[in-house]
């Protein structure tokens, strides 16, 4: 098995693809959490214009946010684009940044 690496990748949103992210949700989640339960996605969430001052506000999202482990950045590529989101337009793949980190603090899940 080749050594595993983690990868901080930000996703920007298409601009009006907010009804396809709400309706893509659920595939979408699902996904993750077959990413997470095979140790490939470490942290995921989406990403906000700012936190809302009211819990009532709905969330601005602007984008998503996603802490991959894997082999190589094509490999997070190939996950990234597995997703109904890269899949139905909502994420703007042409501006995603795949970002090498180094975690060294990491609670168990």
């Amino acid at each position: 098995m080749s050594e595993l690496y983690d990868f901080l990748v930000m996703i920007p949103d298409v601009p009006g693809k907010q009804e396809e992210r709400q309706s893509g949700e659920k595939a979408h989640i699902a996904h993750l959490k077959d990413l997470v339960q095979n140790g490939v996605v470490v942290m995921s969430g989406p990403t906000l214009r700012q936190h809302p001052s009211d819990k009532q506000e709905p969330l601005e999202i602007n984008g998503s946010s996603v802490l991959v482990r894997a082999s190589s950045e094509e490999e997070v590529r190939v996950h990234i684009s597995e997703d109904i989101y890269a899949q139905s337009g909502v994420w703007d793949i042409e501006r995603l940044t795949i970002t090498p980190i180094k975690c060294v603090v990491r609670k168990p899940l």
